[in-house]
């Protein structure tokens, strides 16, 4: 239950987000597969791709190592997977960040059993505030290639940067950008995304941003929570303490303590 000082405060927020913000783009194209189709298909010139779901805040756990919360996770009807982040700082460790999700993605959703040529091809997609890479291009999209040579090595994953600074009216990306720092629904260009921000922002969707808000604040809570029993964990087993001793004094299960003894052993 959510306080009405809580609420109150959360609205005021929710006011002055734009799509840039990664919370207020979660709710806003979570399970909306209309909405998602939309914006992979002006992001990578192709009408004919078909969304068949979308999630937001969609976490990967990775027990032997780092997890990673994806701000929307796609697929289309081809099985291809479709990851969408928003960027305001540039931390510098985008491109490793991108190469990290790419095998994260890739490690989740490859079933097992199959043949190494049935993995499906992953986009990681940047949105990025700012030109992080510099060279005043409106997006980036990068390839792998042969040193030697110079040929194209197309082995299914994708990694495209956005830059948000290229904004304007006449351009599909550029008008999108345009409206991603959008606050006011009345102000976008594209009435898919004016209608439900529009929504959200108004009496129809502001509860549900104000839940998904409080959500993601408990969430934080509990992964501070873990990060220090996942610490405590691992100092116990350096001092020699046997499995079940550690997960009982960390208060994590056995598999995870399992998986963090292979990391120190």
């Amino acid at each position: 239950m959510i306080s009405e000082e809580k609420r109150l405060s959360y609205i005021n927020t929710i006011k002055e987000f734009c799509l840039m913000d990664d919370v207020f783009l979660s709710a806003v194209f979570d399970d909306d597969i209309e909405l998602t189709e939309f914006l992979l298909q002006v992001i990578l010139e192709n009408d004919k791709i078909k969304v068949k779901s979308s999630k937001a805040q969609y976490a990967i756990k990775n027990i032997a190592g780092h997890s990673a919360v994806l701000d929307i996770f796609a697929q289309d009807e081809h099985g291809r997977n479709f990851n969408v982040e928003v960027q305001r700082v540039n931390t510098g460790d985008l491109p490793k960040r991108a190469r990290y999700y790419v095998g994260l993605i890739d490690a989740k959703e490859f079933k097992a059993g199959l043949d190494y040529g049935k993995l499906n091809d992953t986009y990681v997609i940047f949105i990025t505030e700012h030109d992080v890479l510099g060279y005043d291009l409106p997006i980036y999209h990068i390839k792998k290639n042969i040193a030697e040579n110079g040929a194209e090595l197309d082995d299914g994953s994708h990694v495209i940067y956005v830059n948000a600074e290229k904004r304007n009216t006449v351009t599909p990306l550029g008008r999108l950008m345009h409206d991603f720092f959008c606050k006011t629904a009345g102000d976008m260009l594209s009435s898919k995304l004016s209608a439900k921000v529009g929504y959200m922002k108004d009496e129809g969707g502001v509860g549900k941003m104000c839940e998904l808000m409080q959500k993601l604040a408990d969430k934080e809570a509990e992964e501070r929570v873990h990060s220090d029993r996942i610490a405590t964990a691992l100092w116990l087993l350096n001092q020699g303490f046997d499995v079940e001793k550690v997960a009982e004094g960390a208060r994590l299960s056995r598999e995870e303590v399992e998986e963090l003894a292979k990391r120190i052993a």
